[in-house]
């Protein structure tokens, strides 16, 4: 003990009760003072001390926990929520520590939903000015923090690269970028032919049937891709193509061959990137009566039987020149009386031989023709032209 301060005076007293003790009831701890840091006298005695370290122990506790028995019975009765706590803190993470998106499940999906807190402000209070709000609002709609959408709605004066005179953007506005594209890279149709497969298409005989089994479409590229071909019929689809599209020929097969008894020409569609579309016609079936020409004897009238015993030649309205082989025999030249008199009839010096053939009307095959014939002759190869 440091510099007691104690000081004790032996008096006479009885052996149970001396008198000095009547003076000085203190315990020894009660009146022995300790020293303080510096090693000088405090007043703060051994007691002092020591309770003050049990009040700072029991830190203001409630009485029912403010003995380490009772805490350690409360700890006892709520075990689960102990044990939750000790895994809580074993699990923690570190205080100095780093994610990548793709580490946190639904990072990137929030990040995706536009979060409303852009750098420290939030949209939902007054951290922004109102313009600052609008143009965040708009970033969806493609517009950047300094609007950079061209949105005049003046018609262009003149023609500028791509952009045609009159041009007026959407409302919404279009990507300056965009803008730059269509000035220096103006749009370039593409060149479409199309022909029917297996033949497209031709003169043929009526009561024939000519079946088509799709259509072979060649491209030559323009400015955008081809994203679609297709083929019809009139307004009917009979098929069409969207994927495997290139330069050159491209084919579409019907799903169920067409077949054709009458006058046909079918026209493709080809539906490019930029959505701007090119037509096309394939070959035209013509379905016609066709002509006759041969020998009959000499004293022969044109019948049916006699024309369609000559040669038949399947060919569309027009000038014809046939060459006859005739031994004392009439030369006969039959079509279809739709077509018109004939103009004239020459010979194979040109000479104009119209008076030497006589016309006459006979039907074949339920179609009226007019029929030539002239006087019996002897020839060989003898070349005949006959304008309609």
């Amino acid at each position: 003990m440091a510099k007691e301060r104690v000081f004790q005076y032996r008096n006479v007293g009885t052996a149970t009760a001396p008198v000095w003790e009547i003076w000085f009831q203190k315990t020894v701890a009660d009146a022995v003072y300790i020293a303080d840091a510096n090693g000088g006298a405090s007043e703060q005695t051994i007691v002092d001390y020591v309770n003050q370290k049990i009040a700072d122990l029991i830190g203001g506790a409630p009485e029912t926990y403010n003995t380490l028995k009772e805490i350690a019975d409360y700890i006892a009765s709520h075990q689960e929520v102990s044990d939750a706590l000790n895994a809580a803190i074993a699990n923690k993470a570190d205080k100095v520590h780093a994610h990548t998106i793709g580490d946190v499940t639904g990072l990137q999906t929030a990040l995706d939903g536009k979060v409303a807190k852009v750098a420290g402000k939030d949209l939902s209070t007054n951290d922004y000015t109102n313009d600052e709000k609008t143009k965040l609002a708009s970033v969806e709609a493609r517009a950047t923090a300094n609007d950079t959408l061209y949105k005049n709605q003046t018609p262009s004066t003149v023609a500028v690269g791509g952009v045609p005179k009159g041009y007026v953007p959407p409302t919404a506005g279009v990507e300056v970028v965009e803008m730059v594209n269509k000035m220096l890279h103006p749009y370039v149709a593409p060149t479409v032919t199309a022909a029917m497969t297996p033949t497209n298409g031709g003169v043929v005989e009526i009561g024939t049937t000519q079946t088509v089994n799709g259509v072979t479409v060649n491209i030559t590229l323009g400015s955008a891709a081809i994203t679609k071909i297709e083929v019809f019929d009139g307004s009917t689809s009979l098929g069409s193509l969207t994927s495997g599209i290139q330069a050159g020929a491209n084919t579409v097969t019907f799903a169920n061959a067409l077949s054709v008894t009458a006058n046909k020409q079918l026209s493709v569609t080809v539906t490019d990137a930029d959505g701007k579309t090119t037509t096309a016609k394939t070959g035209t079936y013509n379905f016609v009566s066709p002509y006759y020409y041969g020998a009959i004897a000499a004293d022969a009238t044109p019948t049916e039987a006699l024309i369609k015993a000559a040669t038949k030649s399947v060919q569309a309205k027009g000038n014809k020149s046939f060459n006859f082989t005739c031994n004392n025999q009439k030369m006969l030249y039959a079509y279809p009386k739709s077509y018109g008199a004939l103009s004239k009839i020459l010979d194979p010096n040109n000479f104009d031989v119209t008076g030497t053939f006589t016309r006459s009307e006979v039907t074949v095959n339920n179609v009226a023709y007019y029929v030539y014939v002239n006087d019996a002759s002897t020839v060989s190869n003898f070349k005949m032209t006959f304008n309609h």
